[in-house]
């Protein structure tokens, strides 16, 4: 049978860093349904002092096996193993629509770990009906942000091709994004055309919104105010997948009403059927938290409660984040 390894991509966060290869394990194993190969025997084996996902397969990784295996988060190279021990080195296809940098280049406080941010859209998508429509090249995933904050799962639903969406409550975060996005897109000579406007009249009075069209045909929209009108701030439309990294226990404050700050209990309570809404039937949410302040019990308790049905994952993806954060993350159809 042949036999497979794949380099981890460790993280440069030392404390995300010490579970790399042990997320990239829970990824892979989510993904691996999706390939054509029958996977076995995945494991993280030490091969040289180094960490590598290694498994076997009845036949060899076809081109549609590789390109998936490409785009996992912990991916850094994938090799063929020889009978000696060899390790032979694979081409990565890949269909990013744009660099990684994209990605990569934004800096601020609290932004979220890119390479977790790439593994929660990875894992949220692969359980949804969008996965064989994406492999099908048929539309554009439509991923939804609700707390959007200044970007970071927008860019990658963009290096990956989707139409994307966000909500944040803080204005200042908006046009921090509109203003990163804006001079990504000149200074890469990426086509494109941005409107903005601030909202005069009705339940979004006071917040600003703009939207960016690029030339690939690519969409992107984001809305300032409180993420519990998704409905009213996409009339009409559905999304493929809702993806969001939630609040720590840190104040969650909604712009419009003047609402009190939410940890994601409160949050979910009050969002949880608005998101339901703006998803497609067979459409997938995935979240992210801290455990410490909502037990995942808890959490999975919501989600049933508001007409998900969270997905088994083989693996756990809990993880450390600091003192006082424990992350989690979960993944529920609609």
């Amino acid at each position: 049978m042949p036999s497979h390894a794949i380099l981890v991509a460790h993280s440069a966060n030392r404390v995300y860093n010490a579970d790399a290869s042990r997320l990239g394990l829970a990824e892979a194993a989510a993904l691996a349904p999706s390939l054509t190969a029958d996977v076995e025997d995945l494991t993280v084996e030490t091969l040289g002092d180094v960490e590598y996902l290694t498994f076997t397969t009845a036949d060899d990784l076809a081109d549609d096996d590789l390109r998936r295996l490409a785009d996992l988060s912990t991916t850094r190279a994938i090799f063929r193993r020889a009978d000696d021990g060899g390790l032979h080195p694979r081409p990565l296809p890949r269909t990013a629509e744009h660099g990684d940098d994209l990605v990569t280049i934004q800096r601020y406080k609290g932004k979220t770990n890119e390479q977790f941010t790439h593994l929660l859209v990875n894992v949220t998508v692969a359980a949804s009906e969008a996965a064989r429509r994406r492999e099908a090249k048929q539309e554009r995933v439509r991923l939804l942000d609700p707390v959007a904050g200044r970007g970071s799962t927008l860019n990658r639903g963009l290096v990956y091709g989707f139409d994307v969406a966000g909500i944040e409550h803080d204005a200042r975060a908006v046009n921090d994004y509109r203003v990163f996005l804006s001079t990504y897109l000149k200074d890469h000579r990426v086509k494109h055309r941005i409107d903005r406007e601030r909202i005069r009249n009705g339940e979004l009075a006071g917040t600003d919104r703009f939207a960016a069209t690029l030339k690939s045909g690519q969409r992107l929209g984001v809305v300032g105010g409180d993420a519990t009108l998704a409905p009213v701030m996409f009339p009409g439309y559905k999304f493929d997948v809702l993806v969001g990294d939630l609040p720590y226990g840190v104040q969650h404050r909604a712009t419009t009403g003047g609402g009190p700050p939410r940890g994601a209990d409160e949050l979910l309570e009050a969002s949880l059927e608005a998101w339901r809404r703006v998803l497609l039937k067979g459409g997938t949410i995935g979240l992210s938290w801290n455990v410490r302040t909502l037990p995942r019990v808890g959490m999975l308790e919501l989600l049933e409660a508001h007409g998900f049905e969270p997905v088994d994952h083989p693996h756990s993806f809990e993880h450390v984040v600091d003192r006082s954060i424990t992350r989690d993350l979960v993944v529920a159809r609609r």
